[in-house]
């Protein structure tokens, strides 16, 4: 049994309860417990897929009751107008059509009016219509004021919705475009793999022929290199076709074989105040080496379009096991034209680029300017994973994960709002009927001992056998004592197990009265010694 099933037991059980206890202290028959338990045990579990049928069902089955019941000395059973209120407000938070409630409701007032005329026929029309204009009342306050709350919560959540599926959808997108920025880098890579592995198959094959048309070689090995050199023109082939399916067409390409020295150059020749440092003079790896030219040009780019006017200072400088890239700008010294393009995804395609060779590349403002730096291995490295995969967990959206960060603390408020009354009201429950107990079986006065006491007995002598306590909720049997009488009332025995009370009047010191008075409405059955 999963939790919601288990919370639906529960809640039926609990409405159940209630109903159980008033109508044990009615004496109601059991087939009339057993078809409010039903009716609770429909509107409980039917709730979430047809919560206006769940409403309606326990609704007339409360109408019921009152049409037999109004008016008479039976009382009123309530314990079902809880569930009635809980259900019309899930009504309104699943179901905001407001016609359907609206002939609900007409439908379940009217048809009381109706079979309360037929039941109670007796009755005089204009109260039986009087009594149903109260009852009216009372179901815009325990139900209609629910639906429309439930109904209030249903748009508060279904605008809270909108806006977060519209924030996830842009963030979406974002996530493409910076994934579009990766997959365009990677075309870039793929041609530096195809410019770099190329040239020395070309160098192979070069060799090759070289070997091919040596006289000086016997003739087996001269075949042997002719072989070599067709099967290094076949793998540029091969390799020129693979790397033509992973390269985008429109990736912007690099000369072929420009270092950062020229790249340098061809910038200042163009206008943009860069000077370059050169740190350690180590052999980098193809991979690594387009890297470097690679954020050096994107840098320079960046700097040229968003920094006009500004020096900019490359530094690379190569140690033992890596490389570190340094672009610094000063800062713009005129005003950026508001016409300059930009995409906001030249640096994702850096950290990518950087993070397939093994490295790190961080970029922000530095004093008055912006700094790029990368760091990468020289013989480059195996790129590290990315947080979701480290975490072996698909990736998760930050709206999304703000959305549930709310949700949870929406759900926690609501639970505490509702919690709290509930608790408290618990312990003031508990402690008014513990006080309501103690009081009751302090209050005892047994069928015995009220038999011998006597009229004239003194109060005093009369006191003796009377318990601590007297009734807290003595009948309101409308009795008005004589001038100088004072009355008190006890039970025969403990709550909830007696139909009547005790009087014992006393005047001037005396006991003048004692009688046996109804307390409910059935006549009492009356225990004697």
């Amino acid at each position: 049994m999963n939790w919601r099933r288990a919370g639906d037991v529960g809640l039926w059980a609990a409405l159940c309860f209630l109903v159980f206890v008033e109508s044990s202290a009615r004496n109601d028959p059991y087939w009339l417990q057993a078809a409010c338990f039903a009716a609770l045990f429909v509107g409980v579990f039917v709730r979430r897929v047809r919560p206006l049928l769940a409403f309606t069902v326990v609704a007339w089955a409360e109408i019921v009751i009152l049409a037999f019941a109004l008016d008479t000395l039976d009382g009123v059973q309530i314990a079902l107008v809880p569930a009635i209120t809980l259900l019309a407000y899930l009504a309104g938070r699943r179901e905001t059509q407001l016609e359907h409630f609206v002939l609900v409701c007409s439908g379940s007032l009217v048809g009381m009016l109706v079979l309360t005329l037929i039941v109670r026929h007796e009755q005089q029309a204009t109260e039986a219509v009087l009594t149903w204009l109260v009852m009216l009342l009372l179901a815009l306050l325990l139900v209609v004021l629910p639906w429309l709350i439930g109904r209030y919560r249903a748009q508060q959540a279904l605008l809270a919705s909108a806006g977060w599926d519209r924030a996830e959808r842009i963030e979406r997108e974002h996530r493409m475009a910076i994934d579009q920025q990766r997959l365009r880098e990677r075309s870039r890579i793929a041609q530096d793999m195809h410019d770099s592995v190329g040239h020395e198959l070309s160098l192979i094959a070069l060799r090759a022929a070289a070997l091919e048309l040596d006289p000086s070689l016997p003739a087996e090995h001269r075949r042997a290199a002719s072989e070599l050199r067709e099967m290094a023109g076949t793998a540029t082939d091969r390799l020129g076709d693979i790397i033509g399916v992973l390269r985008d067409a429109d990736a912007p390409l690099v000369p072929r074989d420009e270092g950062v020295p020229a790249l340098v150059d061809r910038a200042a020749a163009s206008g943009l105040s860069v000077r370059l440092v050169q740190e350690g003079d180590a052999e980098l790896s193809p991979m690594v080496d387009r890297a470097v030219h690679r954020v050096v040009q994107e840098s320079l780019t960046n700097a040229s379009k968003h920094a006009p006017g500004a020096s900019v200072t490359v530094t690379v400088t190569s140690g033992p096991d890596d490389v570190r890239v340094r672009i610094v700008d000063t800062g713009a010294a005129r005003a950026v034209p508001s016409s300059v393009p930009s995409s906001g995804r030249g640096l994702d395609g850096l950290r990518e680029r950087v993070r397939l060779v093994g490295g790190t590349l961080t970029a922000g403002p530095h004093k008055d300017g912006f700094e790029v730096v990368a760091t990468m291995p020289r013989a480059g490295g195996r790129p590290e994973p990315e947080e979701a995969e480290r975490a072996g967990e698909p990736a998760v959206s930050a709206a999304a994960a703000e959305r549930a960060t709310v949700r949870r603390s929406v759900r926690r408020g609501l639970i505490t709002a509702v919690a709290a009354p509930l608790i408290l009201g618990a312990v003031i429950g508990v402690i008014a009927v513990g006080y309501y107990l103690i009081a009751g079986y302090s209050s005892i006065l047994r069928p015995p001992e009220y038999d011998d006491l006597t009229i004239g007995q003194s109060e005093h002598e009369v006191e003796k056998v009377l318990p601590a306590m007297q009734m807290i909720d003595p009948p309101a049997e409308g009795y008005t004592p004589p001038a100088g009488w004072t009355c008190r009332y006890y039970g025969p025995d403990g709550p909830f197990s007696i139909n009547y009370a005790y009087r014992l009047c006393f005047a001037d010191g005396v006991l003048v009265a004692k009688a046996v008075v109804q307390t409910g409405s059935v006549p009492p059955t009356i225990e004697t010694g």
